[in-house]
């Protein structure tokens, strides 16, 4: 996996361009926001109106830790991944990472290597102790990705959360620490040098 520098902002992936939202991809960001099936397991009310598409664009066009989801093979952006605030910790260097992908793209594993290549980029170039990752108790999808990439889960906050359209979700938490990081990298480096 390859890290750029900052000036391009983006991380590159085997199938995939994690890079920072450029205007021309406001449609292809409109297909993700505006599909309910996408933006409830999220927690986010899906955008009904190119308005509100257009307000949440023009934020994330804004935030240098929000990226875009986007096949190498043909510069198609599938969907949104981004650090923000660890909210359940307080003075500790720690992030937190949302993400979304695109329905028609669901079950291909591209969320999957999204969210590793931002575990490295957590440990790797923004040096955080702790990456924390959650999900609500019925979507199932997340928690295989999150699993796959090796979050360790924290626990269940019941009642966690009201979601937009009224239902009150239990929110699951994990981590990972940095400790967990390296040493997975030791475990990995040890056993290609085995085989």
């Amino acid at each position: 996996m390859k890290l750029f520098g900052r000036l391009r902002g983006g991380i590159e992936t085997q199938r995939l361009l994690l890079r920072r939202w450029e205007h021309k991809d406001f449609q292809a960001y409109v297909m993700i926001v505006s599909d309910p099936e996408v933006m409830a397991p999220a927690g986010c009310q899906p955008a009904d109106t190119l308005d509100a598409a257009a307000a949440l664009f023009a934020r994330d066009l804004r935030n240098d830790l929000c990226y875009a989801i986007v096949l190498r093979e043909n510069d198609e952006v599938i969907g949104r991944i981004k650090f923000q605030s660890d909210l359940r910790r307080f003075h500790v260097n720690s992030l937190s990472i949302g993400y979304e992908l695109r329905r028609d793209k669901w079950g291909r594993g591209y969320m999957t290597e999204a969210l590793a290549a931002m575990v490295t980029c957590a440990f790797e170039k923004k040096k955080v102790d702790v990456l924390a990752v959650s999900h609500y108790s019925d979507n199932e999808r997340s928690r295989r990705v999150i699993e796959k990439c090796g979050f360790r889960l924290e626990g269940v906050v019941p009642w966690a959360c009201k979601r937009f359209d009224g239902k009150i979700c239990d929110d699951v938490c994990y981590s990972i620490l940095r400790e967990d990081y390296i040493n997975g990298l030791e475990a990995n480096s040890q056993a290609q040098a085995l085989s």
